[in-house]
């Protein structure tokens, strides 16, 4: 059986001799950039390292045995909000300087601040990048669960294999824009669904609820070619204690990151209440699996299987060669992550819009021009440069992810310090997105500070906001996020004048940042 996707069609023969060609390949050029870079650092960068200040007199707060600077953050010594991480980190950088050492319970980390130091890291991670699990707390569920641990919790070549056989139909823009009559339809769905929901001053409360139904239903959409009806459902439906359990296995992860270890009947608490989330929205996942999987084939096997039909769920069953329990991890990792990354993501572009009627105004403009009919298409979404300026500019206000992470394979320098290999790295460029040091008034929305040609554009350094990461481990999700998010904008701002009468909206951290309220806006018909 052929899977045809625009990319081309590949017989799983075909497929075989493509990835053991490709996994020969990049076998010889790893070991030829090994032995460049061993004979590089022979000399010059050899010399650096001789010369650079030790690893011990990195600066950094004092701690204890066993559990380091834990206590600092729990207990009844307790000196920082950990829901406030961010203001935490950005206090470390004011005490310490651009690189700092903290050892927090039992993992040490050198922490960056600098993005020139941070851009070295990127530089030097290799074709291999080694990085540590977002969720140490999951990775050991999927094993008590003798579950595929997933692309974000493996290393070195599984990595590399799984990466290579799924990144085609998530990372090549031309292959995400096949999902766009899912995006178009469900996005459609949402606008009706507003129209009914609005009170009587033309506003929505805890619109993060509709917005997680809508990424449930999107997500749901393209993995399993399924509508689930979140959209129509309760506040105490099925959809909605999925998403609760997706928003319980974060929260209670990070709960578990900072309790102290002799606490022992508070960690078991918060694990069985962290496994109990884990296997209700994986269980009920995996049946959204399980049910797709067996219609395609009952559909191949009476060969009306139709081109369309199941086009992620079919791309992994006949374009590669994943195991079942990796095909359904990485079904189900696709289907989980919108809702604690594009939906935050997106809600906090809308409310920047909402509190820049001026700059929201524009957008529609630009909307309008590029836009003609209800539906978005691809060509149409390359048009979109002052939508998607709005989203960079509010990556830049609100950075959901504060600390990303390697573990370097090789004696560095950073900030003139020597940084020995297998040394965990936190790379926190976040802390300089509202320094006036790179960006001209950097308490100011300027969308146009990220276009070419605009009076306000200028060269920024490109190591500062990267909210999908950087380089060979970038976030494998990231065009269909962004997709999804310029389609859903594209029809809102088309529909609505947008306000909000929230106020002081900010970020609470739970491994990666959410909001810290509920947000309310209300909106105005254009005619």
């Amino acid at each position: 059986m052929r899977t045809i996707f625009r990319g081309g069609v590949l017989r799983r023969a075909e497929l075989n001799q493509v990835n053991n060609c490709t996994k020969s390949i990049f076998s010889f050029c790893h070991t030829a950039c090994a032995k460049h870079q061993s004979n590089f650092e022979g000399s010059d960068v050899e010399e650096a390292y001789v010369k650079a200040k030790p690893f011990k007199e990195i600066p950094g707060p004092s701690g204890l045995p066993v559990i380091g600077t834990l206590m600092q953050y729990t207990g009844p010594f307790r000196q920082h909000d950990v829901a406030h991480y961010q203001a935490v980190l950005e206090s470390r950088w004011k005490q310490y300087g651009s690189i700092m050492k903290e050892t927090i319970g039992k993992s040490t980390a050198v922490r960056l601040f600098d993005p020139d130091d941070i851009q070295t890291v990127y530089k030097h991670e290799g074709v291999w990048p080694h990085i540590v699990p977002i969720l140490e707390s999951s990775k050991k569920y999927r094993e008590s669960r003798n579950m595929s641990p997933g692309l974000g919790n493996i290393n070195g070549e599984v990595w590399s294999t799984l990466r290579k056989a799924i990144q085609p139909v998530m990372m090549r823009l031309q292959d995400v824009a096949e999902f766009l009559p899912y995006v178009n339809e469900v996005a459609d769905d949402v606008i009706d669904k507003i129209d009914n929901m609005v009170d009587n001053t033309g506003s929505i409360p805890h619109f993060n609820n509709l917005m997680a139904r809508w990424n449930l239903e999107t997500a749901a959409r393209i993995c399993f070619d399924q509508r689930l009806g979140a959209l129509d459902e309760g506040t105490d439906s099925h959809s909605q204690r999925m998403i609760q359990a997706n928003y319980d296995i974060f929260d209670l992860s990070t709960k578990m990151m900072f309790t102290l270890p002799w606490k022992f009947k508070a960690n078991q608490r918060l694990s069985d209440r962290h496994y109990e989330a884990e296997d209700y929205f994986y269980s009920n996942g995996q049946n959204l699996v399980n049910t797709a999987v067996s219609r395609i084939k009952t559909l191949a096997a009476n060969k009306d299987l139709k081109e369309g039909q199941f086009l992620f769920i079919s791309y992994l069953l006949f374009n590669t060669n994943l195991s079942f329990e990796d095909l359904s991890i990485t079904a189900l990792t696709l289907f989980a992550d919108g809702l604690n990354a594009t939906v935050p993501t997106f809600l906090l572009a809308l409310y920047c819009l909402a509190k820049n009627p001026q700059i929201q105004e524009k957008a529609f403009r630009e909307l309008q021009r590029n836009v003609p009919d209800k539906y978005v298409t691809y060509d149409c979404l390359k048009k979109l440069t002052y939508l998607k300026a709005c989203f960079k500019e509010s990556y830049r206000f609100f950075p959901l992810n504060l600390d990303t992470k390697r573990v370097i394979n090789h004696d560095i320098v950073l900030g003139g310090y020597q940084v020995p290999a297998g040394t965990t790295i936190e790379m926190c460029s976040f802390v300089q997105q509202m320094s006036s040091k790179f960006f001209d008034n950097p308490t100011e929305f300027q969308p146009e500070r990220w276009i070419r040609g605009s009076d306000h554009f200028k060269m920024h350094h490109p190591f500062i906001v990267i909210p999908f990461s950087h380089g060979p481990r970038m976030c494998i999700g990231r065009r269909i996020a962004e997709q999804d998010m310029y389609v859903m904008m594209a029809k809102l701002l088309k529909t609505y004048k947008v306000t909000t009468s929230t106020r002081d909206l900010g970020l609470k951290f739970q491994i990666i940042q959410t909001l810290d309220k509920p947000v309310t806006f209300s909106f105005e018909k254009r005619h």
